[in-house]
């Protein structure tokens, strides 16, 4: 999420200029109410961008983080980047999802008396939505996952309690009904997320916002360490120096950056005595939700990838990853989906995650849940990793591409997958500025194209897409929305900025 320096110096002017008009004015006593433009249909730090239903429309979220405005909006742009109408909404908006003809967006508490919520819209008229209903949150929303005709949302929160919070929505039949509940809080963000609507899973995978700083780990996994201390010569997932020690066994926080999560929607919802119940972090159901997170995919294509980076390729040690920032569902198959994986490389130690910076395909390969003999499986007998994206003719080895948002499409027929690269601007040096927007056809030719900018006001950030090949990608730092075609095998071509 783009904030930090632009809100705190902002915020840091405004404290110094309040106190100043008090000093002149020789009193604190009466209060002067602020007075800000009409936003209209500018944009303001826009936050988001999604397609309609139809794909005649994107949406587009303008957050006002700055406060120019006091004010958000949803603008309705048509494709050929047209001002349709704009939407008037609270400040602070993080994510647009869509599915069928329900639009969830959430927005933060904004600092005074009102809290965080999702406004649920009806984009059967694609070119008008409607509000619906307003639904309060407590906590922080990250990001939000919906399917087309499946009931049930996720909401993933930077804070409930503690980072890591889960709300589970229900769609009502009246719609105005909706609701939300806390069932969670897992201790770390997780914006990536996957819903598999005909097995009633939730994917959550665990995503760095500060500086950077989680990194890949190549560890052993010998041994298996009962509570008093006993070995056992049979890996068990757990990497040994994770559990080697007392205080290393009682030390769970530190294992959360390498483990997803796997929440069964089916079987909280007929929990008893209520549906989709708050459990506490200590309990074995959700002690069993945490997965490890470890893989060495397959290359594109099914070409292994190479073991450099490695220090060992035995059969006891394993490639424990973390920091994802988007998922985006297969079109073609229910059981696979895709990953965004994030990494850093420090130039002076060279530690960091020099295999990650890609978009890995996840096909769900068996069944994650707990089994009848109470034990959880082990993560490479359900999921299997192929990196589609960040190899080859992507090699991203300067350090610049780092994958957020993604989405994947048919366009004229050929898959296509479409790639949001960005950092904020607080973990850049001014020599290493950069964004980009890439395209990738994951059919046999392999085709990829890049269109890559270093200037900060014309910043990519997000993206949506349309069969066509048409795209849209919000500028958070410049206020404006870029509009881009997509041709397979032939180009990535820049056709419209809206300001």
């Amino acid at each position: 999420m783009p904030i930090t320096r632009k809100t705190s110096m902002f915020a840091a002017i405004m404290s110094l200029a309040t106190l100043i008009a008090g000093v002149i004015s020789g009193t604190t006593a009466c209060k002067r109410e602020e007075s800000f433009p009409p936003l209209g249909d500018s944009l303001a730090s826009p936050v988001d961008v999604a397609t309609a239903p139809g794909e005649s429309y994107f949406y587009v979220l303008s957050a006002d983080f700055d406060r120019t405005y006091n004010a958000g909006s949803i603008l309705v742009v048509d494709m050929d980047g047209n001002k349709v109408t704009a939407l008037p909404v609270p400040r602070l908006g993080r994510n647009i999802s869509i599915a069928g003809n329900d639009m969830l967006v959430t927005f933060d508490a904004d600092g005074t008396s009102r809290a965080a919520e999702a406004i649920l819209y009806d984009v059967s008229n694609p070119g008008s939505p409607r509000e619906v209903t307003r639904i309060d949150l407590p906590c922080s929303p990250l990001n939000t996952v919906m399917s087309p005709g499946y009931q049930y949302f996720a909401i993933a929160c930077d804070n409930a309690g503690d980072a890591g919070g889960l709300l589970i929505g229900t769609l009502a039949g009246d719609r105005a009904q909706s609701s939300v509940k806390l069932v969670r809080s897992y201790g770390t963000a997780r914006r990536a997320m996957h819903l598999d609507p005909v097995n009633e899973l939730l994917f959550a995978f665990p995503t760095d916002f500060a500086a950077q700083t989680w990194m890949d780990l190549d560890l052993d996994d010998a041994l298996t360490y009962a509570a008093d201390g006993t070995e056992t010569s049979v890996p068990n997932e757990i990497p040994d120096e994770y559990e080697r020690t007392r205080r290393a066994r009682s030390n769970l926080n530190q294992r959360h950056i390498y483990q997803f999560i796997v929440y069964d929607l089916a079987a909280e919802r007929a929990a008893s005595p209520e549906p989709f119940p708050f459990r506490d972090s200590k309990t074995a159901e959700v002690a069993n939700e945490f997965r490890w997170t470890y893989f060495n995919p397959d290359g594109f294509a099914g070409v292994p990838d190479s073991d450099a980076g490695l220090t060992s390729t035995t059969a006891t040690r394993r490639y424990y990853r973390t920091n994802f920032f988007g998922a985006a569902p297969d079109p073609d198959d229910g059981a696979a989906f895709y990953l965004s994986h994030r990494g850093h490389v420090d130039p002076v130690t060279g530690l960091g995650s020099p295999q990650a910076n890609d978009v890995l395909r996840v096909a769900i390969t068996g069944d994650p849940r707990v089994g009848t003999d109470g034990k959880v499986p082990f993560t490479s007998t359900y999921l299997k990793f192929e990196r589609v994206y960040g190899r080859g003719a992507e090699d991203h080895t300067k350090g610049l591409h780092y994958p957020g948002d993604i989405e994947v499409r048919r366009v004229n027929g050929e898959k296509i997958l479409f790639v949001n690269h960005f950092r904020d601007l607080v973990n850049w040096t001014r020599s290493q500025v950069y964004f980009g927007v890439a395209a990738k056809s994951l059919g046999r030719d392999y085709w990829s194209a890049e269109v890559g900018s270093s200037d900060p006001y014309s910043s990519f950030f997000q993206i949506a897409a349309t069969s066509t090949g048409r795209a849209a990608v919000c500028s958070f730092y410049g206020n404006k929305v870029i509009l881009f075609d997509v041709l397979p095998g032939t180009a990535i071509n820049e056709r419209l900025i809206i300001q």
